[in-house]
């Protein structure tokens, strides 16, 4: 379930539990100020909030392959540059 919210999120929150010495209670910001990516997670939150229904909250189906296969790519390109 994490790692398919923070598949969502692109990239740019990043679970502590990947780390070199793991803290599964860290989440952090992983993209510099002014990256793009972080701009466009900012807006999707923002349509999330004004659109019942959408965003946290919302029934998605994390098992679906693509949700998978996206948080799969996301832990080991996170883990890579821990």
């Amino acid at each position: 379930m994490i790692r398919d919210i923070l598949a969502e999120l692109d990239g740019v929150v990043r679970w502590g539990g990947d780390d070199r010495k793991p803290d599964e209670s860290l989440f952090y910001v992983a993209v510099r100020p002014g990256d793009r990516r972080l701009a466009q997670v900012v807006a999707r939150l923002d349509r999330w909030r004004a659109t019942p229904g959408s965003g946290a909250g919302a029934p998605v189906d994390v098992l679906a392959p693509k949700r998978r296969k996206a948080a799969t790519s996301l832990a080991r390109s996170q883990r890579a540059a821990a």
